[in-house]
């Protein structure tokens, strides 16, 4: 029994990985609210620059945050 919870442990936490925008992506996003938040993570991300790897409209941003737009279909890859 502890090997099969073990094996869904480590299933759960790669797809939950796995989910994430990768660090260094860059998008530009048709949002307002998106970029928004984006400027409003600058203090945290001068703060915390290892958490803020990825770029929505030039702004640095934590990748969930990246993540989270483009799954919502407001950013596309920038070029």
């Amino acid at each position: 029994m502890n090997i099969k919870n073990g094996i869904l442990a480590a299933l759960v936490v790669s797809l939950a990985l796995g989910g994430c925008a990768s660090t260094g992506t860059k998008l530009s996003s048709s949002s307002d609210a998106y970029r928004d938040m984006a400027k409003s993570q600058q203090a945290w991300c001068g703060t915390f620059p290892d958490s803020c790897t990825c770029y929505i409209d030039g702004n640095r941003a934590t990748c969930s945050l990246a993540y989270a737009c483009l799954n919502s279909g407001n950013c596309k890859a920038a070029p």
